[in-house]
């Protein structure tokens, strides 16, 4: 008692430290001991000492007087501070003192009543569904308006009828904005009394009118939307726009038909002007409202701003959905005042050109390859390869020389697309390049001689001085299934440069074949283990007979990377020997892989899980042994019960002990 009054005189100091370090004093206390100091301290005029009451408070894991103690302080109409500290200290202890919230909502004090909802709204917890629904009908407006602002915040569609039916019941103009707002944020799909969407003719009211429809409403809702495109004002005007659009995005396809006529009966300058102001990249879903509605009106008026969603990769599909449905037209506008946009909306509109298929933009294309914005030459050379533009096959050589990376790699992707317009160009674009003195321009010629099918100058490139050349043909001859150079990947086998033996390992791979198999066996021995994988992951591919010998004879030695190669290949093989094997890892020093193998063998069922608890349960690291319990959870408990219960006896690690309980628990 003593000591507590020592606290009591320490509280009153006039030092704020004092008082705060007072209160970290107490932890560790009982709570009924110290709660009324706390209590106190939740007062006081330092937002510092009250914050570490209610820190002290809600760490002391409260009872139930403790609990209907703090919810009292609630009454206090003299300390502002210890009302909100209190209301604090109720939201941090969540749903553990929700039974008091929901029988203080029938308090006599409205404003202990407004902080409980309030307080319930915070918490956002299901639990507090039917009550914030009871309290839309409380005689005070203010706790009716917090109840019905909360229930859009828990978000529960389950609220909507109740909500529907307070705002038509109370005429309060408070209320009924709230509770519009609230609609506002739920969903669904229904239709809407007449009595809300009479609300809109309040100008106060017709901004949330708005929103509900588009959260809530059906096609039914519509047309007074449509009637709110041309609203005097511009949040209002985007409100119905919004809502219209998402009505449309959530219905059938026939409804969107119906819903199309009906807009399309309101089409003239007014309304058109009204989306093209509307158009905002920085409010996302307006912006992709009227990116779908300029499609539906049809007008080419609408071209330039669609040009500017398709500046926006997230609206870059409905913009060209939209292109498509202004035709020919649309593009022509784009094309007329392409000098006079910068380099984004230039590579937008070859874009455009290209994927729309537009040869009437030919021209634009071609001399959009000498655009000085390497944006722009990108997607001029993406969009020759769509219009299948072969007579830029010349222009394309000399952008191989381009300072951008990413144009030289376009430049080949698109000579694959026009080699299949003329072979011929492009193979001598090819033999041009493997005549260079840059290794780029080499391992380009390599890729389209593949591309053409000129398999003996790509064979001939297999000898080529740099690695990165070689690699690249060596590559292409396994995507060709070139098994006539098979000679020539078994050389590359034995290649100075490990990525040259990698790619030859996975091309022998792609082939197959009895001489694969003698090749990649003997490869094994290669002293890269990167390679070494490679091969076993091919070998694996073709014969998995001969991958499992070669897995037996590796696996006892091989460490890191490999042994890792091997446990993955060993589950592909999936033969009973092969899982035994794995099995055997299970004793590897390397956590790493014994994880692995634990894995592995969860994934084959409960026979191998339960076989290995034992030696797994009393294994040397702590992280195998929590590993193996996450494994034994999700077995039957039949299974496992027992094994849990032994190794909760012996197991010392206080990590592996909770696993251990935890796993326990969520057993009948």
């Amino acid at each position: 008692m003593k000591k507590i009054k020592e606290f009591e005189n320490s509280l009153k100091s006039t030092n704020e430290e004092t008082r705060r370090l007072t209160l970290q004093a107490l932890q560790g206390m009982a709570l009924p001991e110290i709660r009324e100091l706390l209590f106190t301290a939740m007062g006081d005029d330092s937002w510092r000492v009250r914050k570490e009451a209610v820190e002290r408070f809600v760490a002391a894991r409260p009872d139930e007087a403790s609990i209907a103690g703090l919810l009292e302080l609630l009454r206090n109409d003299d300390n502002a501070g210890l009302r909100n500290s209190a209301a604090e200290a109720i939201t941090r202890l969540d749903t553990r003192a929700a039974d008091y919230l929901i029988r203080l909502t029938h308090d006599a004090d409205a404003d202990v009543r407004k902080f409980v909802i309030d307080v319930m709204g915070t918490i956002a917890s299901p639990l507090f569904l039917s009550t914030l629904l009871s309290s839309l009908n409380d005689p005070d407006v203010n706790v009716a308006s917090a109840a019905a602002e909360h229930l859009g915040h828990i978000g529960d569609a389950a609220a909507i009828p109740g909500l529907i039916r307070s705002i038509i019941a109370n005429p309060s103009h408070f209320f009924r904005f709230n509770a519009l707002v609230a609609l506002g944020k739920l969903s669904s799909h229904m239709p809407v009394p007449q009595e809300i969407i009479s609300l809109a003719e309040q100008d106060t009211l017709r901004k949330s009118v708005y929103e509900c429809l588009g959260s809530i409403g059906d096609h039914n809702s519509a047309p007074i939307l449509l009637q709110g495109f041309t609203s005097r004002h511009k949040s209002q005007r985007k409100a119905a726009i919004t809502s219209w659009y998402r009505i449309f995005s959530r219905s059938s396809v026939t409804v969107r038909l119906s819903m199309e006529e009906s807009f399309l009966c309101l089409k003239g300058d007014e309304t058109l002007q009204t989306l093209i102001d509307s158009f905002d990249l920085g409010e996302p879903e307006l912006a992709e409202a009227v990116t779908v509605l300029l499609g539906i009106v049809g007008d080419t008026r609408g071209a330039a701003t669609l040009l500017t969603a398709c500046t926006d990769e997230r609206l870059a599909g409905s913009a060209l959905s939209s292109f498509k449905r202004l035709g020919t037209e649309g593009v022509k506008v784009l094309i007329d005042l392409y000098p006079e946009y910068d380099e984004t909306a230039r590579a937008a509109i070859c874009f455009i050109i290209g994927t729309l298929d537009y040869r009437g933009g030919s021209r634009i294309i071609i001399n959009a390859l000498n655009d000085e914005f390497p944006l722009v030459r990108k997607a001029a050379i993406s969009a020759a390869g769509r219009l299948a533009l072969t007579e830029s096959i010349p222009l394309m050589v000399r952008l191989f020389e381009d300072q951008d990376c990413e144009v030289r790699s376009a430049v080949v992707s698109c000579l694959q697309i026009l080699a299949l317009h003329d072979r011929e160009a492009v193979r001598q674009v090819a033999l041009q390049l493997g005549t260079s003195e840059n290794s780029y321009s080499r391992r380009d010629a390599a890729v389209l001689h593949a591309t053409v099918g000129d398999h003996g100058n790509l064979a001939l490139m297999v000898k080529d001085e740099d690695s990165n050349v070689r690699q690249t043909a060596v590559t292409h001859i396994g995507k060709l299934h070139l098994s006539s150079h098979m000679g020539l990947l078994r050389i590359a086998l034995v290649d100075e440069d490990p990525d040259v033996r990698i790619a030859a390992a996975e091309a022998i791979g792609e082939i197959g074949g009895d001489d694969a198999v003698n090749a990649l066996v003997h490869a094994l021995g290669d002293e890269d283990c990167w390679v070494q994988c490679a091969v076993l992951k091919s070998l694996t591919r073709i014969d998995d007979i001969e991958s499992f010998f070669a897995i037996q004879n590796l696996i006892h030695e091989a460490s890191g990377l490999l042994m890792i190669c091997c446990i993955e290949q060993l589950e592909v093989i999936g033969t009973q020997e092969a899982l035994k094997l794995v099995e055997s890892a299970l004793d590897n020093d390397d956590d790493d892989i014994v994880s692995l193998a634990v894995t592995v063998l969860a994934r084959q069922g409960g026979e191998w899980i339960v076989a290995n608890a034992e030696r797994l349960l009393t294994h040397a690291s702590e992280m195998v042994r929590a590993t193996w319990i996450g494994v034994l959870a999700g077995l039957p408990a039949d299974d496992v019960f027992h094994i849990l219960h032994a190794a909760l006896k012996t197991e010392q690690s206080e990590l592996v002990r909770i696993k251990i309980v935890n796993a326990l628990e969520n057993f009948p």
